[in-house]
C-alpha cells in the first residue's frame, strides 16, 4: 500500500494550507474552466481574506464553494439590461461576458468572494472591497 495507510490521500490533502495553485484547483474542480480569467495575483488577494474567516485549508475551502455554488450559478444565469452587457465589454474586455445571451461569468477570486458574501454576509466583507478598490492601479 503506496502512502501513508493511517490517512487516506484525500484527508491528507485536504489539510494542506491554501496556495494560489490549490484555489484554482477546488474551484475549477466545481466550475468550468472559462472562469480561469484572472492572474495569480488576483487569486493571491484572496489568502488573507480567506484567513481573516479561518478558512486556510484545501477542505475549508471546498466546503465553502460547495454550499453555495447553486446559488452561483443562478447569478450568473440572470440576465443583464443590454446597455449593462455593453458597459461591462466596454470596461473590462471580452472575458467572463457573453454578449448574445446578456449574461455573465465569475472570475475564480469572483467565485470565491461572491460564496464568502453569501456565508458571511456583504457587510463582513465590505472592509475587503474597500481595500481592494483603494489600492493604486
Amino acid at each position: 500500500m503506496a502512502g501513508n495507510a493511517t490517512q487516506p490521500a484525500r484527508a491528507h490533502a485536504d489539510q494542506k494550507p491554501l496556495t494560489v495553485a490549490s484555489i484554482r484547483k477546488v474551484v475549477l474542480s466545481m466550475y468550468h474552466r472559462r472562469h480561469d480569467y484572472w492572474t495569480d495575483a488576483d487569486i493571491a488577494e484572496l489568502l488573507p481574506e480567506l484567513a481573516a474567516f479561518n478558512i486556510t485549508t484545501v477542505k475549508q475551502l471546498r466546503l465553502l464553494m460547495k454550499r453555495h455554488r447553486r446559488a452561483l450559478l443562478r447569478e450568473e444565469k440572470t440576465k443583464m439590461p443590454r446597455a449593462q452587457t455593453l458597459d461591462l465589454l466596454a470596461g473590462g474586455g471580452w472575458h467572463g461576458i457573453d454578449v448574445h445571451a446578456n449574461t455573465s461569468w465569475f472570475a475564480i477570486a469572483g467565485l470565491v468572494r461572491t460564496s464568502m458574501e453569501h456565508e458571511f454576509g456583504f457587510e463582513t466583507m465590505l472592509p475587503f472591497h474597500e481595500i481592494r478598490h483603494a489600492e493604486p492601479t
